[in-house]
């Protein structure tokens, strides 16, 4: 058997790649020493890293995602390790000013992790501001990047994020002015879109014409960065309507201005609507973050190569299948026919929807081994799956 093994972050206890490692203990408890293939490429080279053992199960490839939200920069870095890392300053959600970074690739191309500046993991859970949390921080990452004299283009992740602004931060700091019905600017945050009435472009390209790519984690559209992700960000079923409400009068202005409209484009609902605003106003494409990944490290011939597809993230649910990266890799193996184990943290609401799909079993960590210590459950977890699929495939 070749086991292709492509989890994606188990959020606040691993990342994609200690994940990755984990499963890859069930399949070669003990794995010979071996570099990781390049594809024929040298160190530097920028092709992507392909990690190849041979284990008790059988052969595994270590492939760990993202879909453009927590560990996209980790995941780019891992497949490209001549990247080199690179260090700026930004603001959090809740405007606190901290060192975060960037990801230089050696063609030039900068990555970015909305996650990085903004991200729902650098707060508290008592700190959660739905309502005041800003999207500042992700342009100043921007701008970083975009003085860059080695940088020619930019991909932005997309997801994990404390906002639900629409990017209204973000666009204030890339220089537009987002003012009222008075002309006097909104205050920051999802709260101040509600009074949004005209939105003024700076002179000049604020990224000084250099393309963005905006990776989204989910195909959600602008309202839903409200109804569907907004709980799970603090807000009460009173603010989820007044976030809403400032979202359904973005999309509005663009609309007027922009002859866009933000209630129908798939991602725009991404990072709290940051896709859609960043969309609008700077002429950003939006692009499934996992497809824009798996187009740049040869994932159709790795899917193809292998026997199973062992993948995973911390809760399975409704939305695994509404573009999340797990999601797509399940479909694209089922697609083919190709059986997959899926291993998750958790069961959540409408978990069904994915085991009930032909050929994947799923299995989480929570039942298997409940007590154990996180990585060491998804292991116990990975050699229970390898055990079913022994006798049943």
């Amino acid at each position: 058997m070749q086991y292709l093994i492509a989890p994606t972050a188990y959020k606040g206890t691993l990342s994609p790649i200690e994940a990755a490692q984990a499963i890859a203990e069930a399949v070669s408890p003990h794995p010979p020493a071996s570099s990781p293939a390049r594809g024929g490429g040298e160190a530097d080279s920028p092709l992507p890293r392909r990690q190849r053992a041979a284990g008790s199960e059988g052969f595994y490839d270590l492939c760990p995602i993202a879909d453009g939200g927590t560990g996209w920069l980790e995941v780019w870095e891992y497949h490209f390790p001549a990247a080199r890392r690179i260090q700026t300053q930004a603001h959090d959600a809740l405007n606190r000013l901290h060192i975060t970074e960037w990801l230089l690739l050696p063609n030039g191309v900068a990555v970015l992790e909305s996650a990085q500046a903004i991200g729902i993991h650098r707060l508290r859970p008592d700190e959660l501001a739905p309502m005041e949390a800003t999207s500042r921080g992700v342009a100043e990452m921007l701008l970083s990047a975009a003085q860059h004299p080695a940088v020619r283009e930019l991909w932005l992740g997309l997801g994990g994020v404390a906002t639900t602004d629409g990017g209204a931060g973000a666009l204030s700091a890339l220089g537009f002015k987002l003012l009222d019905a008075q002309g006097n600017p909104i205050p920051e945050g999802g709260r101040g879109v509600l009074n949004l009435h005209t939105i003024q472009p700076p002179v000049g390209n604020p990224l000084q014409g250099k393309p963005l790519t905006l990776c989204a984690d989910v195909q959600n559209t602008l309202l839903d960065a409200a109804r569907v992700y907004a709980p799970q960000k603090g807000a009460t079923p009173s603010q989820v309507e007044t976030l809403a409400q400032g979202l359904e009068q973005l999309a509005t202005v663009a609309l007027r201005d922009r002859r866009i409209d933000l209630r129908t484009v798939l991602g725009a609902g991404a990072a709290g609507g940051l896709a859609g605003g960043l969309h609008a106003y700077l002429h950003a494409p939006i692009v499934s973050g996992i497809a824009w990944l798996l187009k740049h490290i040869g994932w159709d011939t790795r899917l193809a190569q292998a026997d199973c597809l062992i993948t995973g993230e911390g809760q399975v649910d409704a939305q695994t299948l509404m573009g999340k990266g797990v999601g797509v890799l399940i479909q694209q193996a089922v697609a083919l026919g190709k059986p997959v184990m899926v291993l998750t943290g958790r069961k959540g609401a409408g978990w069904e929807a994915v085991a009930n799909l032909p050929g994947v079993r799923l299995f989480a960590c929570a039942e298997v081994a409940p007590d154990m210590p996180p990585a060491e459950s998804l292991q116990r977890a990975a050699a229970t799956a390898l055990s079913v699929v022994r006798w049943n495939w």
